[in-house]
């Protein structure tokens, strides 16, 4: 056993005093709800620099380490297990998926005073979030591999279907399924999910427990680092579990479009695969005006009375903020903004003015 508690019912009048002073009861917490970092979009490509930030694919080049023999179980929101590329099987000889239960079923809502909890015979995902987990861990190609696409692995889905929004998961619904997950033996826990808290939390004292007992625990460190210090997520909080962020790759992949101009041919980034839904679509004969000022530069910083009716403004990147960039170019009359970038590295301009309304 990791934890020795169980979860009470009550009311908001309930004082929670009452259990605390009950004989036995060393502690009383609060159930918590815990979220997963919400992903968006969708792609269709094969991405040819997979692992080689992490190094990855020199372990498996140079030490032949592919997850073969390791058992790594996940906690998440289940998984598309007829996936060609996620084993397309469920428990049947040898398929990747030889471990894992729903926690939930499709009707749980954590935000409801009666939830219902309807757990269904196998953890198929209907949300995604721990299929895309399930890839980057185990993915067996051809279009994406995984880190150990050679595990033996396991689901335990304790976040059911999206409800008005993200649909969150309880403290003791995912203590349960950490449970589980022990029981089942495996050498490697993942847990892509967090929320605010301490490493004094349930939750976190449980992952902390299985690090004892040999077990690698690897939790999300969370998405909220925006907000400063003391964001990190709980259970990555806890005491010996690996507690996991993200940093900008170095290869920086998406779509792009040629510009000729009299000194060459330029290629500018205008989306990124996934991202799809916020891309610049340009139509073949629309012109593009490299937009000067009227300082005489092309970082479009001050207003100008150049013409760009009907135009796309390509405007240099430098000296003041994409929000007046934009706002300078549509007050000129352009129906849209490119930025290139002036030196090198990755670029991602972004407007938050309310009333800039082109692309």
């Amino acid at each position: 056993m990791l934890f020795n508690g169980f979860s009470v019912n009550a009311d908001e009048n309930f004082d929670p005093h009452k259990l605390a002073v009950l004989p036995g009861v060393k502690r009383v917490w609060p159930v918590k709800l815990r979220t997963l970092p919400f992903q968006r979009g969708t792609a269709n490509f094969t991405y040819p620099y997979m692992h080689y930030a992490t190094g990855v694919n020199k372990v498996v080049q140079n030490l032949g380490f592919t997850g073969k023999g390791v058992k790594i179980g996940i906690v998440d929101s289940g998984v598309d297990f007829n996936h060609p590329e996620l084993g397309n099987c469920w428990k049947t000889p040898g398929c990747m998926w030889q471990y894992g239960a729903d926690f939930v079923g499709d009707d749980y809502d954590s935000k409801s005073p009666h939830a219902v909890i309807n757990p269904l015979p196998r953890p198929m995902d209907c949300m995604g979030h721990g299929t895309h987990v399930a890839g980057i861990i185990a993915a067996q190609g051809p279009r994406i591999t995984g880190v150990a696409p050679d595990a033996t692995m396991g689901m335990y889905r304790v976040f059911s279907c999206p409800k008005n929004g993200h649909n969150p998961s309880s403290d003791d619904i995912i203590l349960s399924a950490v449970e589980a997950a022990y029981k089942d033996g495996h050498d490697i826990l993942s847990l892509s999910l967090g929320g605010g808290g301490w490493p004094e939390d349930p939750l976190a004292v449980a992952c902390s427990n299985l690090v004892k007992k040999g077990v690698i625990v690897v939790a999300a460190n969370g998405n909220e680092g925006s907000s400063g210090l003391f964001t990190a997520g709980s259970p990555a909080l806890g005491r010996g579990i690996i507690s996991v962020g993200s940093v900008d790759n170095w290869n920086n992949t998406g779509s792009a479009i040629s510009i000729s101009t009299k000194d060459g041919e330029r290629s500018v980034m205008s989306s990124t695969p996934g991202n799809e839904d916020v891309a610049f679509v340009f139509e073949k004969d629309t012109p593009l005006a490299a937009v000067k000022d009227d300082s005489g530069s092309n970082l479009g910083c001050s207003k100008t009375t150049q013409s760009l009716s009907g135009k796309i403004a390509l405007i240099k990147r430098g000296v003041c903020t994409f929000d007046t960039k934009a706002a300078n170019a549509q007050a000129a009359g352009a129906i849209g903004v490119i930025i290139y970038n002036n030196v090198e590295g990755m670029l991602s301009p972004s407007v938050t003015d309310p009333t800039i309304n082109i692309p």
